[in-house]
């Protein structure tokens, strides 16, 4: 049986920061059990707390470095126009 292990989201190594910062946070959680011994639960935890710390500090951030969020849905939106546009003109003839 390993001895318990006690962390604090703010001792968390750089290597899960640098996850959660990518917005990877399996990884993290992967490479905190690994470097600490943590259960999955804990673990969990952990990341998932810093996560949610790092939303609250950068609050416009994590739309656009997803690369997810308005711009893509606009150009999604502009294309599905335009291919039914050139559908519905094409056919018409």
């Amino acid at each position: 049986m390993q001895p318990e292990v006690i962390i604090s989201d703010a001792e968390l190594p750089a290597e899960v920061l640098q996850a959660i910062e990518k917005g990877r946070k399996i990884e993290a959680i992967k490479i905190l059990r690994e470097r600490t011994g943590l259960g999955l639960a804990n673990a969990k935890v952990l990341v998932d707390r810093a996560a949610r710390r790092r939303v609250e500090r950068n609050p416009g951030q994590t739309l656009s470095e997803s690369g997810s969020g308005l711009p893509r849905l606009l150009v999604s939106l502009l294309l599905t126009v335009l291919i039914f546009v050139v559908y519905r003109h094409l056919t018409s003839a």
